[in-house]
């Protein structure tokens, strides 16, 4: 599975905050010149569900238990 949760990350309005992958990696409706990930390789324009939402609830929790243990501050 592919990585849901990561973080905690340096956020400006936050202090620090975890991040949500909420689409598989290099699944996008834009092909972009310029973009960071690299090129697109499953250009999508359907809406879709990528992940169960108790996937991601169960990979946020583990996000905020492993910053908890490493006494992780905001």
């Amino acid at each position: 599975m592919a990585s849901i949760a990561f973080g905690p990350v340096p956020s400006r309005r936050l202090g620090r905050s975890l991040g949500i992958n909420n689409i598989p990696p290099k699944t996008c409706s834009y092909s972009c010149v310029y973009c960071q990930l690299g090129r697109t390789s499953n250009m999508v324009v359907k809406r879709s569900h990528f992940y169960r939402p108790q996937d991601v609830l169960r990979e946020v929790e583990r996000k905020v238990r492993e910053a908890q243990l490493r006494n992780e501050k905001n």
